[in-house]
């Protein structure tokens, strides 16, 4: 049974993992990097279906989505494969490029940012139509039930996300998601994980704030304000990633996942 770490114990291990590793991890995919850069504010903007644009932003989405699946895939091979060098871990042959681990990656990992994407974009609409439909009460009521009603709704789905995310680079590993004994294996707490996805999705908010008003009319401020919430979306990426694949890692050490 492997022995339990604390939270200071998972962020100091994925700080000194980025020092030691971040350069190869960066160097690993470096094209899928710059891709999912370059797409990720038409990914944010993907909200209707109603012109022909819509329809090309969509097709960049997905080419984003790709283009994060194989960033993410080639920096948790980097961790992974450094702990498994380390420790006696054996890395399955399907972790290749274009092999099982690769389709089990992108699968996983498109179902849990469609479906975070789905989420923000829920919980950031429902809030206004109700103020449009109730008149506008703008009171302290108000606002303290929907920030009520939006945490009791992400509290657990960050929860979720956080216990289901180390089985993104176990599938790199092995080839198989063990969500189980993943979940019972897990050495560390979820929050330092939650977290980061917390201020991830909060970094994202503000660039879709930032880039939609551009959608009609360019602004040096808003500009600048969008291309800075982007690089600091990606590095959050980049922290968010190192940290489940430092995660599943370390936990990997006392048990046989």
């Amino acid at each position: 049974m492997s022995s339990k770490l604390g939270a200071r114990h998972l962020i100091a291990a994925t700080a000194g993992t980025i020092r030691r590793q971040g350069r190869a991890m960066l160097a690993a995919a470096p094209w899928s990097l710059a891709v999912f850069t370059l797409t990720l504010p038409f990914a944010l903007l993907v909200y209707r279906l109603n012109q022909a644009r819509d329809l090309l932003w969509v097709a960049l989405a997905l080419v984003n989505l790709i283009a994060l699946s194989r960033m993410t895939f080639a920096w948790h091979r980097v961790v992974v494969l450094h702990g498994a060098g380390n420790t006696g871990n054996t890395v399955n042959s399907g972790a290749a490029r274009g092999g099982t681990a690769e389709a089990k990656h992108l699968l996983l990992l498109s179902a849990l940012a469609i479906g975070t994407a789905v989420l923000m974009r829920a919980t950031g609409d429902i809030p206004f139509v109700l103020y449009m439909m109730l008149d506008g009460p703008a009171n302290s009521v108000f606002f303290g039930s929907v920030i009520a009603a939006i945490a009791l709704v992400w509290v657990p789905v960050l929860y979720l996300l956080a216990t289901i995310g180390p089985s993104l680079p176990r599938a790199v590993a092995t080839g198989e998601y063990g969500f189980r004994s993943l979940r019972a294996a897990m050495r560390y707490p979820r929050w330092p994980v939650m977290l980061t996805l917390f201020l991830l999705i909060v970094v994202a908010t503000f660039a879709y704030g930032y880039l939609f008003p551009l959608t009609y009319f360019v602004r040096a401020a808003e500009l600048a304000k969008g291309v800075f919430t982007i690089l600091l979306s990606v590095f959050m990426t980049f922290v968010l990633m190192t940290m489940l694949a430092v995660a599943y890692r370390d936990s990997a050490q006392d048990a046989s996942i």
